[in-house]
């Protein structure tokens, strides 16, 4: 978690995802839905001209990873699944630690709607929660799935990550906060979840 981008890194990252999302040209975009549809962050000075260049060279950019995932045949998930996938992963790259390339998960865009979890793993998970390492656990996890490129399963296992992430927030806020049944309640989460797998 680094500091602010640049106005127009900025507006490239939220121009990717609003052109991978719509199936009309930059033009048209924005014939239709003027400056309404941008949403310059608060943070930056008026009047925007480097995000509103930076959102533009970044929708170009989506329409492309549009037309990439339309024309794709190695992955049999149905386009609207493909584009919140890569939604997902573009969103991440924002914050997250892990180190997630778009061109690798690309190229290997016939694993996303896979998913396979050895023995080995899970006993290894379990033996992480039974010593209340869930940090770990949840990592460990996170790292299995970005280095198989399972993004499917990543953005269904992400919400347990962000309850840890939040818990630990409220914490910080509230030292008197007493966390121990939620984080529980997240190792039975992560249970459920390898145990479905």
């Amino acid at each position: 978690m680094g500091g602010m981008f640049h106005p127009t890194s900025k507006g490239i990252v939220d121009g990717r995802i609003k052109g991978l999302n719509n199936s009309v040209d930059i033009t048209r975009f924005m014939i239709d839905n003027g400056l309404n549809e941008l949403k310059m962050p608060e943070y930056y000075t008026l009047p925007g001209t480097e995000y509103y260049i930076g959102f533009g060279t970044g929708y170009e950019l989506g329409q492309k990873l549009r037309d990439l995932l339309e024309n794709d045949t190695t992955c049999k998930m149905p386009l609207d699944e493909k584009i919140e996938c890569l939604s997902f992963l573009l969103k991440k790259q924002e914050g997250c630690r892990l180190i997630l390339s778009t061109d690798s998960f690309l190229d290997n865009i016939k694993h996303w709607d896979e998913f396979n979890i050895s023995k080995t793993v899970i006993n290894d998970i379990q033996n992480l929660l039974k010593e209340n390492k869930i940090q770990r656990a949840i990592n460990k996890i996170l790292i299995y799935l970005k280095d198989r490129f399972y993004l499917k399963t990543s953005m269904e296992f992400y919400p347990i990550y962000e309850k840890l992430i939040n818990l630990r927030e409220e914490k910080k806020k509230d030292e008197e906060f007493v966390i121990t049944e939620e984080l529980e309640k997240i190792k039975m989460e992560i249970q459920r979840w390898i145990s479905l797998k």
